[in-house]
């Protein structure tokens, strides 16, 4: 991903961003984000490269499907985020290393305008 222009999301004012995103777009998470979540997803949209190495159920799918959910919210919003950058069609690339993640992946990440 290449590095997003404007502010940086390793900011206070980034994190919080991420956490109200979250919040609003997956109401069950009720808690957002562990804060060491939202460091790496920070890093990830500022457009560096992350090797998370985690305890099964520590909540690493997050890592890759949060980018992409701020992402489309800045897409679809960019009056509430000025100065946030997303590209107009944000893609991203997950490669899991068995069907069984990659079904719940599918299902559990899939995204609308409406969600």
């Amino acid at each position: 991903m290449a590095p997003s222009r404007g502010r940086k999301w390793q900011t206070p004012e980034g994190h919080a961003i991420i956490q109200k995103i979250v919040k609003e777009q997956i109401p069950q998470w009720t808690d957002g984000l562990h804060d060491w979540q939202v460091m790496v997803v920070a890093w990830i949209l500022d457009g560096g490269d992350v090797l998370c190495i985690t305890a099964t159920g520590d909540g690493k799918s997050a890592i890759f499907s949060v980018p992409m959910i701020v992402l489309l919210e800045v897409v679809w919003n960019p009056t509430a985020y000025p100065g946030y950058v997303s590209p107009k069609k944000p893609v991203g690339i997950v490669i899991a290393p068995t069907k069984g993640l990659s079904t719940n992946t599918v299902r559990d990440g899939s995204c609308s305008k409406d969600n």
